[in-house]
């Protein structure tokens, strides 16, 4: 009798070939080289300085940006207590759910940053509440997440949560490592966060996408390619609404109006990798 792991493991070169395939036809799609997700830490450490507070929401057991802030101090904020005794890369650890207080002072930060929570938050207004009174006044609120048009955000909100966890940790490379949790997606779109970013009172709110997702169905070529077409589509006509990833800078406003530039808004998109949504 076959044991099902090892059925599992007779079939799995059938889904690496898959795989290589679908990873050779990203060098014919320029959209697939967009990846904000690998730039989030570098532009984090862009905005860090030396001695400052950097919040890292969702911190858990690893911090994705303590490599580019090494004179920072940064304090991870989690919800889950054995997550966070994990995290050896933080200055400090504390417990909370964010979308009821993030347990700072008032204007005692200089940066909060998060990477893949949003979606995960069911109420994100009160969190955007929340980064905006710990900030400092010329402080700076960012953020990614999966926009919730996004071919695999609306697979994920189709199908259970468990059945879900099964197929990404049996196909998706790296699913394991960082969990599937349920998703919500409010707010999750370009336009929408920039929206609620602006009513909260957050100043220059900066946003660029990334349109590349095909990584989730490179299991299967067709899909696969199927996907980077549509991609390439989307990107060519600059449809935010439509991406896969929305990366999201924000900034509270200075006191001396001045200090931020003309008209009191201060320009973050003098990084390569940010611009504004129209």
């Amino acid at each position: 009798m076959v044991h099902p792991g090892q059925r599992r493991t007779k079939h799995m070169w059938i889904i690496d070939i898959n795989r290589k395939l679908s990873k050779h036809s990203e060098s014919f799609f320029a959209h697939s080289a967009n990846t904000i997700s690998d730039n989030y830490p570098s532009i984090v450490g862009r905005f860090a300085g030396n001695g400052q507070v950097i919040v890292d929401v969702g911190g858990g057991a690893q911090c994705a940006f303590a490599e580019e802030c090494p004179g920072s101090h940064i304090i991870a904020v989690d919800i889950s207590p054995s997550e966070l005794e994990r995290n050896r890369q933080v200055s400090d650890r504390r417990v909370a759910d964010v979308t009821e207080r993030i347990p700072l002072p008032d204007n005692s930060a200089d940066i909060v940053a998060s990477r893949f929570v949003l979606e995960h938050l069911r109420g994100v207004g009160r969190f955007v509440e929340e980064a905006y009174r710990v900030l400092k006044p010329g402080g700076i609120f960012i953020t990614l997440f999966p926009n919730k048009n996004a071919l695999f955000s609306l697979i994920n909100r189709a199908i259970p949560v468990s059945f879900a966890r099964k197929v990404a940790y049996a196909f998706k490379d790296g699913a394991a490592e960082y969990g599937v949790f349920p998703a919500y997606y409010e707010y999750c779109s370009p336009r929408a966060f920039r929206r609620l970013c602006a009513e909260k009172g957050f100043t220059s709110v900066d946003v660029e996408v990334m349109y590349f997702q095909s990584s989730y169905f490179y299991f299967f070529f067709p899909l696969a390619l199927a996907s980077l077409c549509y991609e390439w589509i989307i990107s060519r006509l600059r449809l935010m609404s439509l991406s896969a990833h929305v990366l999201v800078c924000a900034r509270r406003p200075a006191k001396d109006r001045q200090a931020v530039g003309p008209e009191g808004t201060a320009s973050l998109a003098s990084s390569p990798q940010l611009r504004s949504l129209p």
